[in-house]
């Protein structure tokens, strides 16, 4: 698998400070990566330097198999959004997004097009000091959009919003992955709002990367639960069945069939038994939703 971003041995000090230490770690494309890790672990830093606004202090980063810091080309197409964004408040949400555009190369076509993809057709006109916390949010996902890059680079974009925003914004971040055939990168310490988005973990703590890879990979390689998505026209039946196996920790009525929640010690069990429901037509099919992050993420600190 392609790899879009690639760090082997990186190492990021800051006079006495060590921002980053030997850390190793690769996105695939396509993924929406999390980059997980308390502040102060080294997510920020991670970002920059593959951004190229930072040069490490040894070893290499690749991004779309260049170096950012030393190939202006690596920068192209890739687009991010930083944690604490500053707008002037007093220009329309239009002129932003045109003045953006020119820095790009873009047209006013390329600017309208990434408003749209976030929904802010119907603001254009407005003034960006007049715009919630969630739409200014959602203007810097259309800046970072502009020119449609083929890699995003988004620092703690639900911070500061209410919970109602902060789910709104990671359901449009899987929308866009999916519309843009992009791979995104989303650094957060809020593991459980996570959870519904990402596919693939980078784990970093103290400047350290402790472990990286596929969501299912890691649930089976740390013993965490498993989350399936079974889809099914008969929920209630399936889930009753389902819950008399004493490995399934529990089952909720999902869009279009069922979550279902296994330790991934016993994944292979649970699908003999789908595989069986799906041969008797119970249900029409199943798949791995993802791994639960939390456990994840402690298994892998503590361990």
């Amino acid at each position: 698998m392609e790899s879009v971003i690639y760090f082997e041995e990186v190492s990021k000090v800051f006079k006495n400070t060590v921002a980053l230490r030997e850390a190793s770690f690769e996105v695939p494309r396509g993924s929406i990566a999390g980059l997980l890790g308390p502040n102060g672990s080294g997510k920020t830093t991670s970002i920059k330097l593959a951004l190229g606004t930072l040069r490490p202090s040894s070893g290499l980063v690749l991004v779309r198999g260049m170096e950012p810091w030393r190939d202006p080309d690596a920068r192209q197409g890739v687009g991010f959004l930083p944690e604490s964004p500053v707008y002037p408040r007093t220009v329309r949400v239009s002129q932003l997004l045109e003045h953006i555009a020119k820095l790009k190369g873009e047209d006013w076509n390329g600017a309208k097009r990434a408003a749209s993809l976030v929904g802010l057709d119907k603001l254009l006109d407005k003034p960006v000091g007049s715009l919630s916390r969630g739409y200014l949010q959602r203007l810097g996902l259309a800046l970072a959009l502009v020119g449609e890059p083929e890699l995003l680079l988004l620092d703690e974009p639900t911070a500061n919003l209410d919970p109602n925003a902060r789910v709104e914004i990671l359901r449009l971040i899987s929308t866009i992955r999916d519309m843009l055939d992009a791979t995104v990168v989303v650094s957060s310490h809020i593991l459980p709002e996570l959870q519904e988005i990402v596919d693939y973990l980078v784990i970093i703590s103290s400047g350290e990367v402790l472990d990286y890879g596929p969501v299912e990979d890691l649930a089976k390689r740390y013993e965490a639960r498993m989350v399936y998505h079974v889809s099914t026209r008969n929920p209630r039946i399936v889930a009753r069945s389902l819950i008399t196996y004493h490995y399934v920790e529990g089952v909720m009525l999902d869009t279009g069939g069922l979550k279902v929640y296994v330790k991934s010690t016993h994944h292979r069990a649970l699908e003999e038994v789908l595989e069986g429901l799906a041969k008797d037509r119970m249900i029409d099919g199943y798949s791995v939703a993802t791994g639960l992050l939390g456990e994840i993420y402690e298994a892998v600190v503590s361990g």
